[in-house]
Formats: structure tokens, sequence, C-alpha cells
């Protein structure tokens, strides 16, 4: 029979990098506990067998329960679409204390929508989100009914500035692709099962932000702000990329103090 320990024991041996944490995770998900007290049912012992087969190969627990929690949301997750992962909350967190009931907010690449979503719920904000990539835009549909939220999704390049017409936005937000080249040479097995057009930035990792925030800083309202995630050391060149484009940027770090968003303010005065 399978328990804490074997389960523990088995992920160890195959590299995980918390096999104690991911341990209690499968038990929780398989048998309602952390450290069920009685037998485990044939069914869910076979599952959890399943489960650990996977994981041994790498495959991320998240694509194997196939949901995973944002913000304290379920989202659904797999193949071809990014994880979401804690540090994205700091943008959500952003949100919170910045928008209200009314606004508009726009999220660009966004994936599985956990961004969009968390925003749309957690301020009364009307979101749009803009996903590219047929795989993901699945979830981001599937993820908008699973949570019931207001959000507006549209297929397309979100390169492309001249989106959802005559429209401006009280604040846009984007995790996009920001790992370097030597990032990508070097991924942890785990997320080397992520798509790659969602890790990849370019050779120095900044590729996207030379090209989204110019294509959309235009389409801020007056007093609105642009808020993105950044990769660990790229708060300073992403600032800079904000300052050139008119913006008033600040560069928020994560719980470890490590670059993680920069928020450009648009001044009311601004002449963009």
């Amino acid at each position: 029979m399978v328990s804490y320990p074997e389960i523990r024991k088995t992920l160890a041996a195959a590299g995980v990098f918390d096999p104690s944490f991911e341990a209690r995770e499968i038990l929780r998900e398989y048998t309602g506990s952390e450290l069920p007290g009685g037998d485990i049912s044939p069914e869910a012992e076979a599952a959890i067998q399943k489960a650990l087969q996977r994981r041994i190969t790498g495959e991320p627990l998240q694509y194997i329960f196939g949901k995973w929690e944002f913000y304290g949301l379920p989202f659904y997750v797999g193949q071809g679409v990014l994880i979401p992962r804690p540090e994205t909350e700091l943008l959500v967190d952003i949100a919170v204390k910045r928008l209200r009931r009314g606004s508009s907010a726009l999220d660009l690449c966004s994936g599985s929508g956990c961004i969009p979503v968390s925003i749309a719920l957690k301020t009364g904000a009307k979101c749009y989100a803009v996903e590219l990539h047929e795989a993901a835009f699945g979830y981001l549909e599937r993820n908008i009914t699973l949570n019931g939220a207001d959000v507006t999704a549209l297929r397309a390049d979100a390169l492309d500035g001249t989106l959802f017409p005559g429209m401006t936005f009280d604040a846009i937000f984007s995790n996009p692709p920001y790992l370097t080249g030597a990032e990508m040479r070097s991924l942890m097995r785990e997320v080397s099962f992520e798509p790659e057009s969602a890790l990849y930035g370019g050779e120095d990792g900044l590729d996207f932000y030379r090209k989204i925030i110019p294509a959309w800083v235009g389409r801020l309202a007056k007093g609105g702000f642009f808020a993105v995630e950044t990769g660990e050391t790229q708060g300073a060149a992403v600032a800079e990329i904000m300052r050139d484009c008119g913006l008033f940027p600040e560069v928020i770090g994560d719980h470890s103090g490590l670059d993680r968003v920069v928020v450009g303010t648009l001044k009311k005065t601004s002449k963009i």
C-alpha cells in the first residue's frame, strides 16, 4: 500500500526538488488528505501510482493533476500552457491596490488566463485578454468559464497594438516570455515540458518588452499604468524601455528581493 514516506522516497530518488511538498499534494489530490489516517482505496492507490510514474519522467505535477491554484482560484492547466506561479500573483496584488469596479484592464500573452480572471474577480474591473497560441487559448476560455469571470478573450498576436480599436485601458498587464538564451539551455527538467513560446524572450530575454510596450503604451488612459513581470535581473532594463516610452517606472521586488514586476505609470498630463 502506498504511503507518504514511500511516495516521498520515490520522488526524492527521481530528483524532485521538494519531494515532501509534492508527496503531500499527491495524497491530497487523490485521497482528500495530506496524511490519510485510514486505508487508501484501490482506486486512489492506482491513481497515485499512475501519477508517480508520470512525475518521475519529469512531467510537472500541475499537468498531471490538470488543475492548479492561483490567487486562491482554480485554473485548468496542461500541455501547451504556462503553469501559473506564485510570483505572478504580484501583478494581481498591484491590480487590487489600484483598480476598482468599472476600471478596464487588458492582459497580453494571457496563457491560462490566471491574471485577467483573478483581476476581474478580485477588483470588479472589466478585463480583456489576448493569447495567440491555440492550446493556451483553449485553457484561457475554459478558465474564464470555470471561474465565471467577466473577461473577454481574443485569440490574436499580443504585439498587435491595434486590437480592440477605439478602446483605452486603465491598466495593461503582461507576463511575457522573458527567459534568456542561456536560461533556455539550462532549464530544469520540469520547465522543459512547458511551451517554449511562453518562455523564450530572445537571447537577452528582452525581445517582447521592446515590442509590446511601445505597441500598447498609446492605448493607456491618462493616469493609467503598464505592469509586466520580469526576470530576476531585468528590472532596470525594462524600466528603461518604459521610460523611453514616456512612462514613469517603478521596479518591484518579490519576496526574495529579486526584480519581479515593473510598473510604468502614465502621468495625467502626458501627451502620449
